[in-house]
């Protein structure tokens, strides 16, 4: 019976610990550009823009509701804290990081806003970007 059990347990394991792998091959690095969103107000009321962005936008980044990107027309959540990001809610952003086409995340290495013709670089304030 325990032999049984080991058995059943250790194939569970190896097949979870495949589609894992399997997972983590999926991610594919990318430098994308799009607006940047407050997912909240997005994905409830399709709200975006720069005079969203200035007001409710930026109090729900600020507050910790989750970033986003629009590319093409598709909603993409950015997994980082979104506190730094509030103050470019409705703008032009670049994202260089992983993405997960599973769940539509976008895991930041570097973001950078746009101001006229140049990229400023946003730090990135959790703790894997130190």
């Amino acid at each position: 019976m325990h032999k049984m059990t080991f058995s059943i347990v250790t194939v569970v394991m190896l097949v979870a610990g495949a589609g894992m792998a399997a997972h983590a091959t999926m991610l594919k690095k990318v430098t994308v550009k799009g607006e940047l969103l407050d997912m909240a107000c997005y994905s409830t009321m399709q709200m975006k823009g720069r005079a969203h962005g200035k007001t409710c936008g930026k109090k729900c980044l600020a507050s910790g509701m989750p970033a986003g990107i629009l590319i093409k027309g598709k909603a993409w959540t950015l997994l980082t804290n979104p506190g730094p990001l509030a103050a470019y809610v409705g703008k032009t952003i670049q994202v260089k990081g992983k993405m997960d086409p599973a769940d539509d995340t976008i895991f930041p290495m570097k973001i950078w806003w746009k101001m006229g013709g140049m990229w400023m670089a946003v730090k990135l304030q959790d703790q894997l970007h130190r």
